[in-house]
């Protein structure tokens, strides 16, 4: 009987373990896109001006805290971001991708700029708190964008992949504090 009440106890608490919420968001452990399943690596919250913005979620194949292996990785990587903040607006998205993609790409948007201006379409559309999206990156194809679950494009290129995990996982991310919960660390 010790030995049921010991197994009991320790499955509940690895479930409670297992369960992750930030700021509201419940945070699933797995997420299942275009035929795969990767699972949570880390999430944090992007803060800025001591606000919290959204919760960021990074999803891998294999958990890494490496941010190279996760931008150049050969297999499939998510980025979910949920929104928490009644401030993020299509503008103040916008604006944040654009620095995010300067910053990424040290300034070197050339390449990507058309291809940049379709990523950006996605937010064109009116934020609400409670939104959410995905950006599923598929190594050879591209990054899938959804909104809500709802597929809106396919951004192709692997350099545009990167320069996208750049945004959070790059040298000079968006959050640092975020960049590390990503990662698991």
């Amino acid at each position: 009987m010790k030995k049921v009440l010991l197994f009991i106890s320790a499955l509940v608490i690895s479930l409670n373990v297992l369960a992750v919420e930030l700021d509201g968001v419940k945070v699933p452990e797995t997420l299942n896109l275009e035929n795969q399943t990767l699972q949570l690596n880390g999430a944090g919250i992007r803060t800025k001006y001591f606000l919290d913005l959204y919760v960021g979620s990074l999803y891998t194949k294999n958990k890494t805290s490496d941010a190279t292996s996760v931008i150049n990785s050969k297999t499939p990587v998510a980025i979910q971001l949920d929104i928490t903040s009644k401030l993020i607006t299509s503008e103040k998205l916008t604006d944040a991708v654009n620095e995010g993609f300067e910053h990424s790409t040290g300034g070197n948007i050339a390449p990507l700029k058309d291809r940049l201006t379709a990523f950006i379409g996605v937010f064109k559309e009116k934020i609400v708190k409670g939104d959410d999206f995905v950006m599923f990156v598929s190594p050879g194809k591209g990054v899938d964008v959804y909104k809500n679950g709802k597929k809106l494009t396919t951004v192709k290129g692997d350099d545009f992949s990167k320069a996208l995990l750049g945004v959070w996982l790059g040298e000079q991310p968006a959050d640092a504090n975020l960049k590390a919960k990503m990662l698991g660390k």
